[in-house]
Parts: C-alpha cells; sequence; structure tokens
C-alpha cells in the first residue's frame, strides 16, 4: 500500500512540475530586436491659443413644464423633491390648465391639513 500511495506522489509531483516548466517557457519574456512601433501617433499641443466662437446660442424653455399623475390627480411643479423621479403621463403648460382638469397641487406630509 506505500509502495502505490508513493508512486502516486511521484507521478503527481512530476505532472505538477511539468505544468509549471511549461507555464514558466511560454510565459517568460523573449528579447526583441527592435523597439515596438507606436500604435497611435498622437497631435502635439497647441502653440496658439483660440476662441471656440458658437453660431448660435442655446435655446432654454422659459417655463419648465407641469407633470400630472392620471392615478392620483396630482400635479408637481419644478420645486417638488419628486419632480425628478416622476414619470409625468401629463405635462401642462401652467398651473390654471392642471387646475381645469381637474388636478390638485403636490403637497408635503407636514403640508397636509387634517
Amino acid at each position: 500500500m506505500l509502495w502505490l500511495f508513493s508512486q502516486m506522489f511521484l507521478l503527481c509531483a512530476l505532472a505538477f512540475a511539468a505544468g509549471a516548466l511549461v507555464t514558466w517557457l511560454s510565459v517568460r519574456g523573449r528579447p526583441r530586436t527592435d523597439p515596438p512601433k507606436p500604435l497611435l501617433a498622437l497631435p502635439g499641443p497647441r502653440l496658439t491659443t483660440e476662441k471656440v466662437v458658437v453660431d448660435q446660442p442655446v435655446a432654454r424653455p422659459n417655463s419648465v413644464p407641469l407633470k400630472g399623475n392620471s392615478k392620483t390627480l396630482v400635479y408637481h411643479t419644478a420645486d417638488s423633491p419628486y419632480y425628478r423621479r416622476m414619470k409625468g403621463d401629463r405635462t401642462f403648460a401652467s398651473e390654471a390648465e392642471a387646475v381645469a382638469a381637474g388636478y390638485r397641487r403636490w403637497t408635503t406630509k407636514s403640508r397636509v391639513k387634517v
């Protein structure tokens, strides 16, 4: 039994050493005779400063639309903490338009009257 164990141990040790040798041979560095070529030529620094000219200014909307939730009939203005994360299945141009459609203004829990 000891003979079989020693044979298996020797076989596994030789297989491990052979695998380590093959790995080391494939990973070791080989000396290069010529320097590596650059893959991409980068542009040099600018010598003069140039001003960027914008042809047309970016147009900003005058007012932010109101977002309305059709399930709860609540509309949210831009100062609402829920405005950015609310999808808003209906939009309104003004608060008067939202109220005329039957929506009410958003309220925080501290502003709700009991």
